[in-house]
């Protein structure tokens, strides 16, 4: 976890990412259209398979539970 995602925690509209930090790829997919669409859908979307096979290879389905958990905490620290 980077000094980009630090801040973060303490403001889920911090708007810095580190290219390097995979944390800061799961909080950026869970704020990504893809995401949106595929939570909409209910389903998967093509671009957000893509999209996190890219980021993060064979390991996309664990990483994909960590965007979940990211979502619900922004969406969570929105509310507050």
């Amino acid at each position: 976890m980077c000094e980009y995602c630090q801040a973060a925690i303490a403001n889920p509209a911090y708007p810095l990412y580190q290219a390097a930090c995979k944390t800061c790829t799961v909080r950026a997919m869970a704020l990504g259209l893809p995401f949106w669409q595929s939570k909409e859908a209910g389903a998967l979307v093509p671009a957000y398979t893509s999209a996190m096979q890219a980021a993060f290879g064979s390991e996309w389905r664990v990483w994909h539970e960590k965007v979940k958990a990211e979502s619900a905490r922004i969406t969570e620290a929105r509310a507050a």
